[in-house]
């Protein structure tokens, strides 16, 4: 027998406040054709059936009955699934006097929407709505969220191919990379994409993994997508590696991050001096020269503040190494050549030889360099 509307907006606070009591179940009563709507993870059910285990079940379930005396599960498929692998009989389970759809309503804002991901949001609605024959509004209403919202959700969910919504529900697929890069790539004629996404839903890949490809694959000519569609697993290695690039062993990992920047600096510099003559030659546009002219001068004070940088820190590293060098000679009684030491010039090549601002120093080549360039006509 269905509750009254007014009984199923209470649900939830009753629930919470603890004025329904459980009642013991058999769990060869249970239905549990809902646990479609929740996604696996199972990572978390084997901590959950590892606390079931030490110290019983301290959160009843949530049930609804049905005319043939079987019980719907609304909420604990997760605790039902671990105390089927621990082998229990029986589970507790607190009986809602509501239809089945009112009870999900319920148990949704009952649990303040949390625990729920965007993909599982739109299979609830789907449920209701599609399923249970409500209209968005009232579904929407129902899970205290707005009309727009549940569209959007359900916008979400049917267009989800099928491979791919197995993939979420087993857990495989992140829910939020599912959201975010995979539920796009399939859409329109775009035989590639589908494939892409069955091929992904068939890996045990990472987020940033799954983040990687699609980002490349939307960048790619049409040649390349078609290979990262053909066998993404060997587009990642190719990429991994090609990130990695020649590793230092004597240098830590952050040095050989630092190394691998100051590279990638000195070779994009190497192609802009091939680049720049091509589009501001004489013949270049005012778009061009409005645009690029602007873009290099922000770029050589940015340039200027790194060899700033580069440069006190080089004076710093003499200056200690000439102060080590000093109290060196200082504890072996010989203070005159210290205070000698202590006089010379620095006279060593390279960054930063010239802390005083001499003439040729890093920091004015720098400068000059972004004062001649700046003053180029537009």
């Amino acid at each position: 027998m269905s509750a009254k509307p007014e009984f199923i907006d209470l649900l939830p606070k009753m629930w919470n406040d603890g004025v329904m009591q459980p009642t013991e179940l058999n769990l060869s009563s249970l239905d549990e054709r809902y646990g479609r709507l929740r996604v696996t993870d199972r990572r978390r059910e084997t901590q959950l059936m590892t606390s079931l285990d030490e110290q019983g079940q301290q959160d009843a379930i949530i049930v609804v009955g049905e005319a043939d005396g079987r019980y719907v599960i609304v909420d604990g498929h997760k605790r039902v699934r671990a105390l089927r692998r621990l082998r229990r009989d029986t589970v507790k389970a607190i009986v809602w006097e509501a239809s089945a759809s009112e009870a999900l309503a319920a148990a949704y804002r009952g649990a303040n929407r949390q625990g729920y991901n965007a993909i599982e949001d739109g299979w609830l609605v789907y449920e209701l709505h599609r399923v249970g024959r409500w209209d968005l509004g009232k579904t929407a209403a129902a899970l205290g969220r707005s009309k727009s919202w549940a569209s959007r959700r359900l916008g979400l969910v049917e267009g989800l191919p099928e491979c791919l919504g197995e993939a979420i529900a087993a857990g495989r697929v992140g829910a939020h990379a599912a959201a975010n890069y995979l539920v796009a790539l399939p859409r329109g004629n775009s035989d590639e994409g589908r494939q892409l996404v069955e091929k992904i839903c068939t890996l045990d890949l990472r987020e940033r993994q799954i983040e990687a490809l699609c980002s490349h694959y939307r960048a790619a000519s049409a040649a390349t997508r078609r290979k990262i569609s053909e066998d993404p697993e060997r587009f990642l290695k190719a990429l991994e590696a090609a990130g990695k690039g020649p590793q230092d062993p004597a240098l830590s990992e952050a040095e050989n991050r630092v190394l691998k920047q100051l590279e990638l600096i000195g070779n994009v510099a190497l192609g802009l001096a091939r680049n720049l003559p091509a589009v501001l030659g004489y013949d270049a546009g005012p778009a061009a020269r409005g645009t690029l002219w602007p873009a290099w001068e922000k770029t050589c004070k940015r340039w200027a503040l790194f060899a700033e940088t580069a440069t006190a820190m080089r004076a710093a590293q003499g200056k200690n190494r000439e102060e080590e060098y000093a109290e060196s000679r200082s504890a072996h009684g010989d203070h005159s050549a210290a205070r000698a030491g202590a006089r010379e010039p620095q006279d060593r090549a390279g960054f930063g030889s010239e802390p005083d601002g001499g003439q040729g120093s890093s920091g004015q080549r720098a400068a000059g360099g972004a004062a001649i360039v700046a003053g180029a006509p537009s």
